[in-house]
Formats: structure tokens, sequence, C-alpha cells
């Protein structure tokens, strides 16, 4: 398996983006790749890898944006993460409220299972248990999704197989993919491996380090404490860099 390796000589954050593209944002956003430019982006809603298999709406780029506070504290994350032997991978960041909505739409209009991303909890109840929310916090631009990749040697395959029948490319093996809505994936879960568990301690813990805490019912998502628009909701699109 392909990995990257990078050559990280302190932290590599810019305290005030300012070329054109930037500009073009709601003050106070960033794009990560103007940021923290080695964190790898993999976005799923601006494309058809994703539990409701089409592109969301408002992801016309498949770009990372974030409050300038939050993309700062990413930054020192990636930063210690590399000295442990990781680098982050991102998945998701600011969500317009047009894809929220879409997203809760698609809830209340359908109902059953998905053996890739929903095997034991009904469509219809994602809402009611957690995993998607009428209201999110992505919609605010300080919420990311989140996991580690290694910096050298290759994934191990997994001890057991994982709770959605499908894997995430290139990253470490947090016992369930992203997006995968099932007990499995919460943060504390011991229905997974021993190795797994202990990779989402460590994921934790750099992303406290940051100043992110993490939602207990998603092993890969994390909100910046104190974040600077904690009662407003985005709508703008993501547009490309």
């Amino acid at each position: 398996m392909w990995i990257r390796r990078f050559a990280v000589a302190g932290l590599i954050v810019c305290a005030g983006v300012s070329n054109a593209a930037s500009d073009a944002l709601p003050r106070g956003f960033v794009y990560l790749r103007d940021a923290v430019p080695d964190i790898r982006q993999d976005m799923r809603y601006a494309s058809r890898d994703n539990f409701m298999r089409k592109r969301l709406p408002g992801y016309e780029a498949p770009e990372c944006i974030l409050t300038q506070d939050a993309a700062k504290a990413l930054g020192r994350v990636q930063n210690a993460a590399v000295s442990a032997g990781y680098s982050l991978v991102v998945f998701d960041c600011y969500r317009p409220q047009q894809a929220v909505d879409a997203m809760v739409a698609w809830v209340n209009s359908g109902k059953g299972t998905d053996p890739a991303y929903y095997p034991r909890v009904s469509r219809a109840h994602l809402i009611r248990q957690g995993y998607i929310g009428a209201k999110s916090s992505h919609a605010r631009g300080s919420t990311v999704d989140v996991a580690l990749e290694l910096l050298s040697g290759s994934v191990p395959e997994a001890d057991t197989p994982p709770a959605c029948a499908r894997k995430d490319r290139e990253t470490a093996d947090f016992g369930t993919p992203f997006d995968c809505f099932d007990p499995a994936s919460h943060t504390g879960s011991t229905a997974i491996p021993v190795s797994a568990q202990s990779l989402r301690r460590t994921l934790v813990a750099l992303m406290k380090g940051g100043g992110f805490r993490n939602y207990p019912g998603e092993w890969w998502h994390f909100t910046l404490q104190g974040e600077p628009f904690p009662g407003k909701a985005f709508d703008f699109p993501i547009e490309r860099r």
C-alpha cells in the first residue's frame, strides 16, 4: 500500500491567509489547504462515496473549509501527530446548512439498512439514534471529521471484519470506517480490536491537545472548544479554492 511520507519541521499554520481565494470566504474562514497543506483531504460529501451515494448540495468542490481558529488548532494537532508518527486525514469540515437539510430529508424519506453504512440501524432511525443531526455543528465551521494515517510502514489487516462492509483508503484501522452508523463506531466501544481502541484513544488525546472535544457517538467527530460562531449556521457553498 502506498503511504505518504512527510518531512515536517515545525508547525505549518498560517495565522492569517490573505489570498484571493480565502478573501472570497466569509470573514473568519479559511481553506485548510492554505493553512495546513500537509493534511490529506478525502472529502466524501463532494463525491458519491458517502452514505447517500451522491454529491450533497453545497459541496461544489472537494475542499475543507474551517474557521480560522479551527484551522490553526488543527495545525497544532497535525504537528503533534507527525511527531507521533501519524498524519491527519479529514473527511468533512464546514458543511453548508443545505447539505444538513438534505441529509435530514433523506433520512425521513426512506427506511431499511445498508451493509456498507448502517447495517444494524434503520435509515429511518439515524437521526433518533444520534448519527445524523437535524442541526449540525459542522454548519458552524469549527467541527471536523478526522482520522489518522501512518507516515511509514503499511496498514495491517483488521483483526476482525468491521461492522460496516467497507474500508477507508490508506488510514489506520479504527475498528470501523468513517460514517459507519453503528454502535461499534461509538468512541468508547469495546466491540472492536484492542489495537483500534488504543488508536481511538490516541486520536482523542491528540485532538484534545489542540483544543477539540470528541462527540462520543462517533470516534471521528470533533468540535473546537470555544468555537467562534457557537450559535450560527452558515450556508455558503464550498467552491473551488
